[in-house]
């Protein structure tokens, strides 16, 4: 992919990430990464299975931070387990987009979870 093509997808991803989530709750920390941290530390099942896993912290992220700060997550999550001994999936991309796109449209985080149950995480 060119820089070019790759700085425009970087741009639609954050204008996407700007979409406007209802009822959002108070942000847990000010910076990027402690907000990321917060939510999936805080609210994030530890025994749920990986891909529901995604999908919660995603659209919890996107609630609480924002969308855009949800797909760094979700990308830098990937890119660490691709050069990191983990195991980078094109499905935990998936399941992210999917809790993303579920916050977008809840009143709070109990509709999050079923969103992402009714969708198959």
């Amino acid at each position: 992919m060119s820089i070019g093509r790759l700085l425009v997808a970087l741009a639609l991803i954050g204008l996407v990430g700007c979409a406007t989530i209802p009822n959002r709750p108070a942000r847990p920390a000010k910076s990027s990464y402690g907000c990321m941290e917060s939510v999936v530390q805080q609210k994030v099942p530890t025994k749920a299975p990986d891909k529901r896993q995604h999908c919660l912290a995603a659209g919890l992220i996107a609630r609480y931070c924002s969308g855009t700060e949800a797909y760094m997550a979700g990308a830098g999550k990937e890119i660490r387990d691709l050069f990191g001994g983990g195991d980078a999936e094109w499905g935990d991309w998936r399941a992210d987009r999917v809790g993303i796109s579920c916050a977008r449209s809840v009143n709070d985080d109990d509709e999050l979870a079923r969103c992402c149950e009714q969708r198959g995480y």
